[in-house]
């Protein structure tokens, strides 16, 4: 989950405004997918959730590390697990980055109060060992002594004590903050799309290992529990003391060793578009005729041919009954269709002879929602071995269309009634560059 996201370089302004201020900055990159044509059946993701006081640079650092402990120094050979039966498949890395708060800015306000600590105690010292701060932040002292030592300044014996105290503490504090802000009915925009992707994954039958370090533990939980807290080891757990290290491996080898493919009946695609969303524990289960729920939110595709894939409404519209007629494409299938919890599930195939050149365009309505006020909706886009490449949350209440009756509403997931009045949220450009040579890009 490393695509698409905001990532704040505090390493290098924290080095040059010297802890006076930390800013953020935007960056986004169009992730493109050159394959032949798509990874093998089967296969592994091991998604890292990292610790507090990490920036993106750092948690997909120590999703590195993790790699290593596994397997190793890249050598340029493909990476792979051996599964219970001896079959080696391939693994896949991915960090489900978390900030320090669900906030606007959690990340930069937490690290800049941590930085207003450590300036307090080496004062004037500070100018010319700013850059440990980053190893104290993590832990690391081992720096600090030697520097301590060579300098034979107090202060830096000083702090080699009391900071971990202080990063400790707000570390803890960060937790309990989170802990409430992820509680359930309070799905923050951030555990929302780490959901889905979960939820995409599993719904595609990877076998996914969760790897958790201090807050992360709290979102991967999070996770573990909307795929149902599965206990036939197709999901792992795994939560770490320590940051990523190469003591890992061994462990890393024989978890993943256990895991088993899940059960749901999804595909893998060149291109996969995933709806899930979440809903507050009174708009699950059963209305008093018995009936369920309904929280139907629908995904629809326009494929290249202009063959609209959707779960089928016009057939029923028609009085002809619903079919899989229309869930059915020229180059995909809408495999996962839900009224109640989701998810809703597009792939485009990985056969070259049925995959499609061309754009195409990626839709979400509503079509009827038990409690929209409480409602959170997230569309995610992703490529074969690319991972997510798109991802967006939306309330579906404030994104309903505008009315006498939700004058704020901004009409961004409006109720569907024909293919011509969807709302495109994303559009895909497909283009064969040769055999067994395509690439996917997002276009405007």
């Amino acid at each position: 989950m490393s695509d698409f996201r905001s990532a704040p370089f505090l390493r290098s302004l924290l080095g040059a405004a010297v802890g006076l201020g930390l800013m953020a900055a935007n960056t986004a990159g169009i992730a493109q997918t050159a394959s032949t044509i798509c990874e093998p059946d089967g296969g592994y993701v091991v998604a890292y959730y990292n610790g507090t006081f990490a920036t993106p640079e750092d948690a997909d650092a120590q999703r590195a590390a993790l790699r290593i402990a596994r397997h190793g120094k890249y050598t340029g050979a493909a990476e792979t697990a051996t599964t219970a039966a001896g079959k080696a498949e391939p693994v896949r890395y991915e960090t489900f980055y978390s900030t320090a708060g669900t906030a606007s800015g959690a990340t930069e306000s937490r690290f800049q109060a941590l930085a207003g600590e450590y300036r307090k105690l080496l004062d004037g010292a500070l100018t010319q060992n700013w850059e440990y701060f980053w190893d104290m932040a993590s832990g690391n002292t081992d720096a600090w002594s030697v520097l301590a030592a060579k300098s034979a300044d107090a202060r830096f014996l000083a702090v080699t004590s009391s900071f971990p105290g202080t990063v400790n503490s707000l570390s803890a504090k960060v937790r309990t903050e989170l802990t409430a802000q992820l509680a359930d009915g309070n799905n923050t925009t951030l555990a929302a799309r780490q959901l889905a992707r979960a939820q995409a994954l599993y719904t595609e039958r990877q076998k996914l290992l969760m790897v958790a370090y201090s807050q992360g533990e709290l979102f991967a939980n999070k996770a573990f529990t909307k795929l149902g807290a599965p206990t036939d080891n197709t999901v792992r757990k795994e939560v770490l003391a320590t940051a990523p290290a190469s003591a890992l491996g061994t462990s890393l080898t024989t978890t993943m060793a256990a895991l088993t493919i899940p059960n749901p009946t999804s595909n893998q695609g060149f291109i996969t578009a995933t709806l899930s969303w979440s809903v507050p524990a009174t708009a699950i289960g059963k209305l008093a005729d018995g009936t369920d729920i309904q929280n139907d939110l629908d995904l629809h595709v326009i494929e290249p041919t202009g063959t609209h894939v959707y779960y089928g409404l016009a057939e029923r519209n028609k009085g002809g009954g619903q079919t899989t007629a229309a869930r059915q494409g020229d180059a995909g299938y809408l495999d996962a269709d839900s009224t109640t919890v989701g998810p809703e599930h597009y792939y485009a195939s990985c056969d070259e002879n049925v995959l499609k050149e061309g754009v195409y365009k990626i839709s979400v309505a509503q079509e009827s929602v038990s409690n929209p006020a409480l409602t959170n909706l997230t569309l995610q886009v992703a490529f074969a071995k690319s991972g997510e490449v798109f991802s967006k949350t939306w309330n579906a209440r404030q994104s309903q269309n505008p009315s006498t009756s939700c004058v704020g509403c901004t009409g961004e997931v409006p109720g569907f009634t024909q293919a011509s009045a969807l709302k495109t949220h994303v559009k895909v450009q497909v283009t064969k560059l040769g055999p067994g040579n395509w690439t996917a890009a997002l276009v405007d």
